[in-house]
């Protein structure tokens, strides 16, 4: 499979043709190299689709989701040394009152430690950088998922494999530091094979959950739409490759795939 992040892709019965682009959900200015490609699908295009469509997105269903169980702190799910240590993390960088992140979700601090990690020159995420580009050209926007399939694949996830994520990141952030710079060194080169066995490794536990499960429905909702109009879709570039990915399954259901290349 070649490098890279950009793959037009014919029906199977002929008619327009579709992209899908590997993107990534961050402001890291070193993530934006394939931009100026994807764009050019983008303009091929006639509808917009990413994850979830963006303007769907409601902030207080989210944080209905992401609520610790009743009676519950953070501080009281992590052990005492995982606690210490995220407060010496977040006191150096995000100064927070010890009340309030007593009651953040160990998902969101996963996510807040991660963006510690990456860089935010950019002012929106890949993502929705050219989902905002698409609305500006009038493209017709969409999501493969919709945001109640996100909130519904969060809330299949149990308290405790998210506190064991978050422990497991406290435990190793050097590592996990080094991971993030080779994540972004993979995506740079556009390696998706590589980019999906990071994401393999990252969802140890949840992998039925958070990728093949939403791969295949995905990868159908990819298939609707491009049988009937040309569209440019931007997943996640984890879900790209792998025997689940969305690659293997929509040339599963006939699509022909054809490797976009930078010049």
């Amino acid at each position: 499979m070649k490098n890279t992040l950009l793959w037009r892709l014919t029906p199977p019965h002929g008619g327009s043709d579709s992209y899908l682009f590997g993107t990534m959900h961050v402001r890291d200015q070193r993530a934006f190299g394939w931009l100026d490609l994807a764009l050019i699908g983008l303009k091929l295009s006639d509808v917009f689709a990413a994850e979830f469509d963006l303007g769907e997105a409601d902030e207080r269903a989210l944080a209905q989701v992401l609520q610790l169980p009743e009676g519950k702190t953070l501080d009281q799910l992590l052990s005492r040394q995982a606690w210490k240590k995220l407060q010496r993390r977040l006191g150096k960088t995000n100064p927070l009152p010890i009340s309030m992140l007593q009651m953040m979700h160990p998902m969101v601090v996963s996510m807040t430690l991660s963006t510690q990690m990456l860089g935010e020159e950019a002012n929106f995420s890949l993502d929705e950088t050219l989902w905002r580009r698409a609305l500006e050209e009038d493209k017709k926007t969409t999501g493969v998922e919709s945001f109640e399939d996100q909130l519904n694949t969060l809330r299949s996830i149990s308290i405790e494999q998210h506190i064991s994520n978050l422990s497991y990141t406290l435990e190793h952030l050097k590592k996990q530091k080094k991971r993030v710079k080779k994540m972004l060194k993979f995506y740079a080169s556009g390696d998706i094979k590589a980019l999906y066995r990071t994401a393999r490794r990252d969802t140890k536990g949840m992998r039925k959950v958070l990728l093949y499960r939403r791969n295949c429905n995905m990868a159908n909702r990819f298939a609707e739409i491009a049988t009937e109009q040309s569209l440019f879709c931007a997943v996640g570039a984890g879900h790209l490759a792998g025997k689940k990915g969305m690659l293997r399954l929509l040339k599963q259901q006939g699509f022909k795939l054809h490797p976009i290349l930078p010049a």
